[in-house]
């Protein structure tokens, strides 16, 4: 894979804050043929909170667009972590009437934490993925065959697109879809003079350790495949070079469009899963191990706690059982000398 020329300060993107550290990055390239960048990211992993937007218009519109869903973001980061209504106040920035030359609009997905879950709001078709480590036991040889070497990757949120309807009404096939003419057409926006009032998706998901989440607009997701994803993340344990090396596929895949991506890790990526699923680490040389949280057998309470509360059960019953005799014969001697 070539390198490309990265930029690592774009202008008018918002880049992550100062206290964020190695648990998240992100990266933004303008592509090879657009002349601006109007895509926008941030992020603040101590209140944990990110978002990428893909802004919309052309000329200086969508630049703007992006940039104030990200800055609404920001300060309901601040405030109320509301998010949803932020994206609805950016909504009603945005908003012009059909007369409007000046209408803007902007594609969204944010990410939020909430202890082990994040959740997940988005309007149009930039995208989060789920990406999951390869899992092998630590008796696993590192060459040996494995159906997913690289991990999977799943997506999370669904396109508001023209091809996305065709895909649910069962017109055309995934594989139709990537190559659609109109794959660029989106069905809902924040801003533009189309959609007086915002519908907002939501999803929410556990973390599970080891895993990251990817938010990204279309310039990755519509020129690099999935398993090329898998591969880079799994490659490249650090956020940051991975983030670089997603635009660098996109770039040379033709760069259509303007591309950003933020990778994500799970917080704590030591701690156990939930019972039931599997948990990742990462060894120093960016290997995954798993354990199977179900392998594990519970230890049982001692033999003799257990005939302690058997025999406890047993002397109960029995005292109940000579309350009620008594009762009945003392009843009985009534009845007959009554």
């Amino acid at each position: 894979m070539s390198e490309a020329n990265l930029r690592e300060h774009p202008s008018g993107v918002s880049q992550p804050a100062a206290r964020a550290t190695t648990r998240s990055a992100g990266a933004t390239h303008t592509g090879y043929r657009r002349e601006q960048n109007e895509d926008a990211f941030w992020g603040d992993e101590t209140r944990g909170v990110w978002v990428v937007a893909d802004g919309l218009g052309g000329h200086q519109a969508g630049e703007i667009a992006s940039q104030t869903v990200v800055e609404e973001i920001q300060r309901s980061s601040a405030t109320d972590r509301h998010y949803e209504q932020a994206l609805r106040r950016a909504h009603a920035l945005l908003a012009g009437d059909e007369s409007s030359a000046t209408a803007m609009g902007t594609t969204a997905v944010v990410v939020a934490e909430d202890g082990p879950y994040f959740h997940i709001y988005w309007v149009g078709d930039s995208r989060a993925y789920l990406w999951t480590p390869p899992a092998r036991s630590d008796n696993t040889p590192s060459n040996a065959s494995d159906s997913a070497p690289h991990g999977s990757l799943k997506q999370l949120t669904v396109d508001h697109s023209y091809v996305q309807m065709l895909v649910d009404s069962g017109a055309i096939n995934q594989e139709e879809a990537a190559n659609h003419p109109n794959r660029h057409v989106i069905t809902r926006c924040i801003g533009g003079s189309a959609n007086p009032s915002l519908e907002i998706d939501r999803a929410s998901f556990s973390w599970n350790s080891g895993q990251k989440l990817l938010l990204c607009s279309d310039g990755l997701s519509n020129d690099v495949s999935a398993a090329e994803i898998c591969q880079i993340l799994t490659e490249n344990p650090n956020n940051q070079r991975a983030s670089e090396l997603l635009i660098a596929a996109a770039l040379d895949a033709g760069g259509r469009d303007n591309i950003t991506v933020q990778v994500i890790s799970a917080p704590h990526s030591g701690a156990e899963a939930a019972p039931g699923e599997n948990a990742y680490s990462v060894d120093k040389n960016g290997q995954s191990t798993s354990e199977n949280r179900n392998s594990r057998t519970h230890p049982q309470p001692p033999v003799s706690g257990k005939f302690r509360f058997a025999r406890g059960k047993l002397i109960r019953r029995i005292a109940t059982l000579s309350i009620i005799f008594s009762l009945s014969a003392y009843a009985a001697w009534q009845l007959l000398n009554g």
